[in-house]
């Protein structure tokens, strides 16, 4: 059923160093077994209609996810702003549409 895995981050301490500059620290969870695939026309439209497009959609089970805001897809590197979630009627999965960051920023 799953055909990839994704890295939920939590920002774990924020902060500024001597000079001014953000400090933030960050903790990964394990390896989280995902159906990963590309979006949908629907989740297209409805991204922007609400300003931000939408990249990939990942559903993991719903006991893996506990409100972080961004992940980060092992097979290709990319990390996602979690934009939307979703969790269908009646399933213990939960669906989560991200948006690409710029590439080099967590």
């Amino acid at each position: 059923m799953w055909n990839g895995s994704i890295l939920l981050i939590k920002t774990v301490q924020q902060g500024q160093n001597g000079n001014g500059f953000p400090n933030n620290q960050y903790k990964y969870s394990s390896e989280i077994p995902a159906n990963i695939s590309d979006t949908t026309r629907t989740d297209e439209v409805v991204g922007n209609q609400f300003g931000y497009n939408a990249d990939i959609t990942a559903e993991i089970a719903a006991c893996n996810y506990a409100g972080e805001s961004t992940f980060k897809d092992v097979g290709t590197g990319i990390v996602y702003d979690v934009k939307r979630t979703y969790r269908p009627p009646k399933s213990m999965n939960i669906i989560l549409t991200g948006e690409a960051r710029e590439h080099g920023k967590i």
